[in-house]
């Protein structure tokens, strides 16, 4: 058996002036894993969005990952695919953001204890408002963990937001049921090569109720069947629950979610839910997120090779 953490972190790592100058924070935010690490309680696998800015990029070396990837950079953009999709696009607003370039990448990271063997990104080919100045998109990442039948995938995505959008709530939840058709095909694809495969990210679901029956049916159901990890801890007594107030607040806003999926050879089970970047003692926000941090135990014999298809890199 092996246990396995992960933590989801959206750290707003924005550039000026959509935010204030985020230097000090994000430095504090690896000046604290770096703590933890000491510790002996640093999270073995990172999973951050909003890593735009060379000072959120940086927060894996400087905590001492010695394996990093990034999502896809700001010119690798998707072209709209359906007809549908291009009526939206063309019908969308210079004003908001909307059909004037990728200004910056994906903001996607994953930092890791563990070899990164390949790493898989995928771009969303529809967006809304304000979030279309970032290539907002899905990487996975294949992970050797040492005692897991595997490699592990570890996916990490963001998807398009609500009200920052600018933009008409209707277009707003076009683009994002349009990214969740996206993700779902691009997960649900990596998990039919086999191996376990543990997901993270800002998903946005909010409190909207159209995108939670969404998110529900599309990531949860059909074929795919992913658990949600932060949510079984939540509700299992055999699953230690810390930080409360801040596990309490992330789950009500219903943004950064943690799931999985195991191998048929391999069972997870959640030990353990914290939230290490939040409110606890006092601390003041490093981000407006709460970062979240979920110890998996995996259990299983045999080893998987490395499909072929997983190893081309996009």
């Amino acid at each position: 058996m092996t246990t396995v953490s992960v933590m989801t972190y959206n750290v707003h790592g924005l550039p000026w002036p959509v935010a204030e100058d985020r230097g000090a924070s994000l430095s504090a935010i690896a000046t604290q894993l770096r703590a933890m690490r000491s510790a002996g309680r640093q999270p073995g696998i990172v999973a951050l969005q909003e890593a735009f800015v060379p000072d959120a990029k940086a927060i894996g070396a400087a905590a001492g990952y010695r394996y990093v990837a990034f999502g896809a950079p700001s010119d690798d953009a998707a072209p709209a695919k359906t007809s549908g999709d291009r009526q939206f696009v063309a019908a969308g607003s210079m004003r908001y953001g909307e059909g004037v370039g990728k200004h910056v990448g994906s903001g996607l990271a994953i930092f890791s204890d563990y070899p990164i063997l390949a790493v898989r990104r995928v771009s969303y080919p529809v967006c809304a408002g304000y979030d279309c100045l970032a290539n907002k998109g899905a990487m996975a990442a294949l992970i050797a963990v040492p005692g897991v039948a595997g490699p592990v995938t570890v996916v990490d995505t963001h998807l398009n937001s609500n009200g920052a959008t600018g933009v008409s709530e209707p277009r707003a939840l076009y683009a994002y049921k349009r990214q969740i058709d996206v993700l779902s095909d691009f997960v649900g694809a990596m998990a039919r090569q086999g191996g376990t495969m543990l997901v993270a990210g800002d998903f946005n679901v909010g409190r909207d109720v159209e995108r939670r029956a969404y998110f529900a049916q599309h990531m949860f159901g059909r074929s795919l069947t992913l658990t949600g990890g932060s949510l079984q801890c939540r509700t299992s007594p055999a699953c230690r629950v810390t930080q409360r107030a801040d596990i309490a607040l992330s789950t009500g806003r219903a943004k950064d979610w943690l799931m999985y999926h195991p191998a048929s050879t391999v069972s997870v089970r959640p030990l353990s839910l914290s939230a290490p970047f939040g409110h606890d003692g006092g601390n003041p926000m490093l981000s407006d997120h709460v970062g979240v941090m979920i110890d998996y135990q995996l259990a299983g014999s045999g080893r998987r090779p490395l499909p072929s298809a997983v190893l081309t890199r996009r």
